[in-house]
């Protein structure tokens, strides 16, 4: 069965998700769920990460809706990508960057119906008529994911597109010097990195940002003393946290600044 899967910068507040959701409804009968409407406002390097870590949890077939769209009603594309038998309806403008971490392959005229090969939303006779140009997510996402749903092969939605528009975002590197990146903080101001703990050549190691050294790892935020540690969190990436405190605030932690980490015999030098 179907599903589609909202994910916005909306907010509950506005009318914005329940006009979606209507158009939805009166067109399909895939049950519609809520990742999340609380991005903050034109933050697509947020929903990227969020995208990122929720999307395994979700079963095939989902279709998932992003409408992070600060260039809504401009040239930029719609773009729908199938991966991992789960479909992606966004705007073109790197929200999808850390579900394809590397260009998809090239399409050219007539291929790209197959998986990660993106498609521009194009086909006119999917969209509401008289649509809106500042409200996309109702006129134009909302009929083609109801569309989707309904059984419409992916490549009927438009041409297949040779590249997607990506965040500027270095992925991590592995080696005698993890190299990363702060990419998101959560509202309890636990700055967390694209560093997957597993991956971590290393069992002891510190983590430097500018002249900031952490060599502390705790198992759980309860039980940690007071001060910086660094802990595996639930995405299994390394996280910089800060008992009871933000670390974020603490430590004035900023999105995509660079980390790396050392063994800890290394020390950095």
């Amino acid at each position: 069965m179907m599903r589609i899967a909202l994910l916005t910068d909306f907010g509950t507040r506005d009318p914005y998700v329940a006009a979606m959701k209507g158009v939805i409804a009166s067109r399909c009968d895939a049950p519609v769920h809520d990742l999340t409407h609380e991005i903050a406002p034109h933050d697509v390097l947020e929903a990227a990460w969020f995208l990122k870590t929720v999307v395994a949890w979700w079963p095939r077939g989902t279709i998932f809706v992003c409408v992070v769209d600060p260039g809504v009603g401009t040239d930029r594309k719609i773009i729908a990508l199938e991966q991992d038998e789960k479909l992606f309806l966004a705007p073109d403008n790197g929200l999808l960057t850390f579900i394809l971490p590397q260009s998809p392959l090239p399409a050219t005229r007539g291929e790209g119906q197959g998986e990660g090969h993106p498609h521009s939303i194009e086909n006119e006779s999917l969209f509401l008529p008289a649509a809106s140009s500042t409200f996309h997510g109702r006129d134009r996402f909302a009929p083609v994911a109801a569309a989707l749903a309904n059984g419409l092969p992916l490549a009927e939605v438009g041409p297949p597109l040779e590249q997607l528009v990506t965040l500027p975002y270095t992925p991590p590197s592995y080696g005698e010097v993890v190299r990363g990146s702060i990419v998101a903080i959560d509202r309890f101001g636990n700055a967390i990195t694209d560093i997957e703990r597993a991956r971590i050549p290393f069992d002891a190691f510190a983590l430097h940002v500018r002249d900031i050294v952490i060599d502390r790892l705790e198992r759980t935020y309860g039980g940690a003393a007071p001060g910086p540690f660094l802990i595996t969190g639930s995405s299994g990436c390394i996280e910089i946290s800060v008992a009871n405190a933000s670390a974020a605030d603490r430590l004035h932690l900023r999105r995509l600044e660079r980390v790396e980490v050392w063994a800890a015999e290394s020390s950095g030098t």
